[in-house]
């Protein structure tokens, strides 16, 4: 026989406390900068992709948001900050 427990009847064993996924604690704060700006890219392409925003913007924007990831890793793992532009003459393919 089993009683539903309330203010009146507070006998039973008291509920497990709330307890995280072991997921989200095996992750470091690496793995969670990377899936959050992978997640803002994603947004980011599909908000072009629906507007039909000019390819060089996109790229544009994708390329600050790559620079806003390594400084914030670069950060994350304590090396010195590098601020040097990376130049690459090459353009990326034109599909986003």
């Amino acid at each position: 026989m089993t009683t539903t427990l309330s203010a009146a009847n507070p006998t039973g064993p008291p509920p497990p406390p709330p307890t995280m996924p072991a997921a989200a604690l095996a992750k470091n704060p690496e793995t969670l900068v990377r899936e959050a700006l992978d997640d803002i890219a994603l947004v980011i392409g599909g908000a072009a992709a629906i507007h039909h925003l000019d390819d060089d913007l996109v790229w544009t924007v994708m390329k600050r948001l790559d620079r806003i990831r390594v400084r914030l890793l670069r950060d994350l793992k304590g090396l010195t900050p590098c601020d040097e532009l990376e130049l690459n003459p090459a353009w990326p393919p034109r599909i986003h």
